[in-house]
């Protein structure tokens, strides 16, 4: 008899668009058994709508705790890792500017007779450390830095605006930019970041830089010659 009446009950509730869980919250059954109750319960369109709707807010509550769990970890990773870090010596960050320039920087031909460093880079932190690294192991003053913005041309309208917000990362002033040189569009291209977001890359050339060109590829081949 109680079998018979949670059926009822299990039935009933479905009718009136209720979820399985919902129905399992109220009736003490397995959710096999429940399955094989209800198979063939027909649901009315806005019963079905309800479902529907329910079953996305479910997804979007689930979608939403997945990313704050992702958020949580990634404190807690930043955490440790600054810890590991802890601090940075002269030397290390001598290596570290070097390294970028390696991975990062223009790699012309030292014999030529004027080489020109260029450094180009989306991170506006990769950018800043590298202008604080020529300052102090380049001896090279702000005004001999020239920056260049490149920008996807869908983003010509929000060419100073971005150029500001590079010029108050990098804590170089806007009258250090030279002309931004505008990408083509490519409706073929897959491009990740189209919103306000996007605030393109920055190159950072250096003045009558031949000489320290040289030294950092000179630099570079002695990271090398270390690994032989």
């Amino acid at each position: 008899m109680v079998k018979i009446l949670d059926k009822q009950r299990a039935v009933q509730l479905r009718k009136q668009g209720k979820t399985y869980t919902e129905i399992l919250e109220q009736v003490p059954v397995s959710k096999s058994t429940l399955s094989l109750w209800l198979r063939d319960v027909g649901l009315a369109s806005t019963q079905k709508q309800s479902l529907s709707k329910k079953k996305l807010a479910a997804q979007l509550r689930g979608a939403a705790a997945r990313k704050q769990k992702c958020k949580d970890s990634i404190i807690i990773i930043n955490q440790a890792c600054k810890q590991d870090i802890n601090s940075i010596s002269k030397r290390e960050l001598f290596l570290i500017g070097v390294v970028l320039y390696w991975a990062e920087g223009a790699k012309r031909t030292s014999d030529r007779a004027g080489v020109m460093l260029d450094f180009s880079n989306s991170d506006p932190d990769m950018i800043k450390l590298f202008i604080t690294w020529l300052q102090t192991y380049g001896d090279v003053p702000i005004n001999d830095m020239k920056l260049r913005l490149h920008l996807h041309d869908s983003h010509r309208q929000r060419e100073e605006e971005i150029i500001a917000i590079w010029s108050k990362i990098v804590s170089i002033p806007t009258s250090a930019f030279a002309k931004t040189y505008f990408k083509k569009h490519n409706p073929k291209t897959n491009r990740h970041k189209t919103d306000d977001s996007y605030i393109g890359l920055v190159s950072v050339r250096v003045k009558r830089s031949t000489d320290l060109t040289r030294r950092i590829m000179g630099w570079t081949h002695a990271i090398i010659a270390t690994q032989k």
